[in-house]
Formats: structure tokens, C-alpha cells, sequence
């Protein structure tokens, strides 16, 4: 990409993310606001970063049951430096960083990760979906009008997510046959590096080597607990905030965040979308528009300190790994398959 493509992309991205935060601020007093963010109470905000290193730190268990020869502490590391990127960059792609400081640093084979990462944002989407509907469900039958549009639209949702979940192995090989076919439009596909990582994701897409099980439980389960551990996060905050809502409440607007976060938009990572989808959630629910701007940006803000505070840590720990790593897959203990042989002895599985 020439200097002029990226500058044009950067102000593109910074034009959504102001386009998006002008249109929710537009009917809020500024210093009212201000204020409100200055009033935070300490206490929570200190409960909060505890369950924001909670997060981490279980989505970096989550990642590493899934690969092949990443440490625990390598996984968590990147991951920490991936969620901080995607924070900042347009189309999400940040998440890109995941696979590629796994394999420079701990020569975890590219393409496989890249699929694990794709099924596990499509595990978590397909999670959080549920505990939406649920949620709403709860909630919006016990107000006037009972579970109505309410209903149908999480519904909806769901049966959107549950299918794309269900076709996800048809769904990644004909992306990756697009993909080849654009690349050969291009004349890429004559590039040798194009060329093997082509090669490499059609092979790792080809479902011939599927989760097992055990990896199975363990993807779905440790996506629940770092779901369950990111509502509690984001309700944390919003008793920093100085608000109490109802737990369904928090489900279902923070559910609308996270969604409306990780859609691909070109924008300066989630700044913009995250306000937005927090506001049209959390006023879906009840709470006051005011109230709904504030703590969307309250909320975008202090996870944004968060992450860059976790992110010195993680550069030490990926620098250390890559000094430490001799192209051979290090030896430690792994959760162990069905006959207790240790996951390492086993070919990478998709």
C-alpha cells in the first residue's frame, strides 16, 4: 500500500469515527458530561480493571487450548497486543496480529491460527447473540407490550449467527476460493508468498482436520466464561459511571456494543461504533439517551486505558518469547486428549 492509499484510508477512518461521535453527541450538553466522567467512582474503576485482566487472561487460556506450540504466557501476551490494535486500526484489522506474533514468535503455523481466530470471533458472536435473546426476552416481557418487535428482531439474530456458526467450514472454503480466484485476477497468485498462503489457508480450510471434542468444550467454554466475565466488566463500569441498571439491561446493551464493535467498518477501530451501538442498545432498554451517550464513552474510553496499559507487559513477554524460541515447538504440559497423551503429540488440528 502506497503513503497516499494509507493516508486516505486513516482520514477515511477518522472521518466515520468523528461522522459517528458528532451525530450521538449532538444533543448533549458537553459539560454536563465532562463532569459526569469526572465523577467516576475510584473503587469500581479499580474492580473493573481487575475483571479487564480477568478477560485477558481468560481469552488467553481460551486461544492457547487451541493451538499447537504457543505457550500460555505467549498467547495471553499477543492477544493483550492484538486487542490494543484493533482498538485503533480500521476493518478490525488488528485481529491480524494474533496469528502473525504467534508464528514470528512462537512459530505457531500461520494459517491454522487464522482459522482458529475467525471460528473463535464466530463462537463468541454466536455466544453473545444467546445471551442477548435471552436477556431481552426477560426484559422486554416483563414491560408494556410484552416480547413482541423485541423478540422477533433477537430471534432473528440468532438464527443469523447459529447458521453462519452451523456452515462456518462450506462458508471459509469458499472465501478462501474467492480469494484465490480475485488473487489470480490480480496476477498475486504468481507471487510466491501469495501463493503458499493460499495455499496454506485452503489446506487449513478444507476441514480435514476439525476440532475434536475435547477442543470443542474447550473453545465453548472458555468463550463463556470470557463473556460472562465481559458483562461483568462492562457492568462494573457502569457503576463507575454512578449507574445501577438491571442485569438484563447490561446483557442487552453491552451485547449491542460488542456487535456493532466488531462489525468490519472503516473506522479508527471501535471509536464511533462502539458509542453508537452502546446508545441505540441502552436506550432500547430504558435508560435515558443522556445517560446512554455518557456511558458509552465512558465505557470506550476506559477500556482503550486498559488496554494500553496492559500492552508495555505484553511487547516484554512477546520480545522475551522471541529470544527464547528456536523454530522447535517448546516442551511444557498442555491439556491432555482423551487418553491422556499431551496435546503437542498430535498434528495441529482446524
Amino acid at each position: 500500500m502506497t503513503v497516499t492509499a494509507r493516508a486516505r484510508r486513516i482520514a477515511l477512518g477518522l472521518a466515520v469515527s468523528a461522522g459517528l461521535l458528532a451525530a450521538i453527541l449532538a444533543g448533549v450538553d458537553g459539560e454536563a458530561a465532562w463532569a459526569r466522567l469526572r465523577q467516576a467512582d475510584g473503587l469500581w474503576l479499580v474492580i473493573s480493571f481487575l475483571v479487564s485482566a480477568a478477560v485477558l487472561w481468560a481469552r488467553g487460556l481460551r486461544f492457547w487450548g487451541l493451538s499447537s506450540q504457543s505457550s500460555l504466557g505467549t498467547v495471553t501476551a499477543a492477544i493483550a497486543l492484538q486487542n490494543a490494535l484493533t482498538r485503533v486500526t480500521p476493518l478490525r484489522l488488528g485481529e491480524l496480529s494474533l496469528p502473525y506474533a504467534l508464528h514470528r514468535v512462537a512459530g505457531e503455523p500461520a494459517a491454522p491460527a487464522l482459522v482458529h481466530l475467525v471460528l473463535v470471533r464466530l463462537v463468541e458472536l454466536w455466544v453473545l447473540t444467546c445471551a442477548a435473546t435471552v436477556a431481552g426476552l426477560i426484559w422486554f416481557g416483563a414491560g408494556p407490550g410484552g416480547q413482541g418487535i423485541a423478540g422477533g428482531v433477537l430471534l432473528g439474530g440468532l438464527a443469523v449467527m447459529t447458521a453462519a456458526l452451523a456452515f462456518f467450514r462450506p462458508l471459509l472454503t469458499w472465501v478462501v476460493r474467492l480469494a484465490t480466484a480475485l488473487a489470480g485476477r490480480l496476477g498475486l497468485d504468481g507471487k510466491p508468498a501469495v501463493g503458499k498462503a493460499l495455499a496454506a489457508l485452503a489446506q487449513a480450510a478444507d476441514g480435514s482436520n476439525r476440532l475434536d471434542g475435547r477442543r470443542r468444550r474447550w473453545l465453548v467454554g472458555g468463550t463463556l466464561a470470557v463473556m460472562a466475565l465481559q458483562f461483568i466488566l462492562y457492568y462494573a463500569l457502569l457503576r463507575a459511571c454512578g449507574l445501577d441498571l438491571a442485569p438484563a439491561q447490561v446483557v442487552v446493551g453491552s451485547a449491542g456494543a460488542q456487535v456493532a464493535g466488531a462489525l468490519p467498518v472503516v473506522s479508527v477501530g471501535s471509536l464511533g461504533t462502539h458509542e453508537t451501538g452502546w446508545t441505540a442498545a441502552m436506550t432500547w432498554v430504558g435508560l435515558g439517551f443522556t445517560d446512554a451517550v455518557i456511558s458509552g464513552l465512558f465505557t470506550q474510553l476506559v477500556t482503550l486505558v486498559f488496554a494500553a496499559v496492559f500492552v508495555p507487559a505484553a511487547w516484554w513477554g512477546l520480545a522475551r518469547a522471541q529470544r527464547g524460541f528456536t523454530g522447535e515447538p517448546p516442551a511444557r504440559l498442555r491439556p491432555t486428549g482423551s487418553h491422556g497423551d499431551p496435546k503437542d503429540s498430535s498434528p495441529s488440528e482446524v
